[in-house]
This record gives C-alpha cells, structure tokens and sequence, in this order.
C-alpha cells in the first residue's frame, strides 16, 4: 500500500485518522472513556470484513449485470472486541430477494469471499512490528 496513513489525537480517546486523502475518526463509548463521537476501532475492523466482501458482492453482480441494490448484508461478531479468543468467529449473514437468479449464488459468494481483509484474517499470519523513534520495541505474531 502505498498511501501514508497517519493518526493524531483532536480530545480524550478520539483519533482523526487520514489515509491518504481520505479522513476517519473513531472514538470509543462513554462507558469505556470516550465521548462516542464515532465509531469504536472495533467497529472499523468489523465493518472493514463487511465492506470488503461488499465491494466483491457488487463487483461480481456487474461483471455479470445482476441487480444487487435489494441485498442486504450483516456482520454477526461471537466475539466482543475485548475478548482474546483465540478462534474467534465471525458471521456474514444475506438477504438475496426471491427474484435473484439462483444459479449465480454459489459462484458469488465464493468470489466476494476472497477478499484482502478476509484472507488477512484467515489464510495469513500477520505481523505487526511497533517502532518507537526508529527503534523496534515490540514485534507481534500469532503462536
């Protein structure tokens, strides 16, 4: 990736986060010390699974001109954000209307299934290194 993302903090928990040219603030909820001015980071990363196999959904539905504007999806987490599961289980659940051709589903959600975020979450082994100053400080893998 090769836009610079960046974070600062405006109040309390509150961070304005740029992406390139783009913008997005989270908070957390009053409950856990925030002023719930946005969405939680949890819910960045839930919603980043949703709208990744989103963008596949309707990608598949152009290339082969099928009308996508009535499906509905949700993300189920059985997991909270404050849990360390170790196999933590994540649901997308889809309302298709009755006049969607039928033989196109199997095919469609095995290619909105194979997206960045998804693979991350379950055919990779990411790592995340934490430089302080130019110095690594911490380096996280999964066991």
């Amino acid at each position: 990736m090769d836009k610079k993302i960046t974070l600062k903090y405006p109040s309390n928990l509150v961070c304005d986060i740029h992406v390139g040219e783009h913008r997005l603030i989270t908070d957390y909820p009053v409950e856990r010390g925030g002023y719930n001015v946005a969405i939680s980071p949890w819910e960045v990363f839930l919603s980043s699974i949703i709208a990744c196999q989103g963008v596949n959904l309707a990608k598949y539905c152009k290339e082969h001109q099928l009308d996508y504007s009535e499906i509905e999806m949700e993300l189920v987490p059985i997991v909270s954000d404050n849990q360390r599961d170790p196999n933590p289980e994540y649901q997308i659940r889809i309302d298709i209307p009755e006049t969607f051709p039928s033989e196109h589903i199997n095919e469609m959600v095995r290619f909105f299934s194979d997206c960045p975020v998804v693979n991350h979450l379950t055919k990779l082994n990411p790592i995340l290194s934490t430089y302080i100053n130019g110095e690594l400080v911490v380096k996280n893998e999964r066991e």
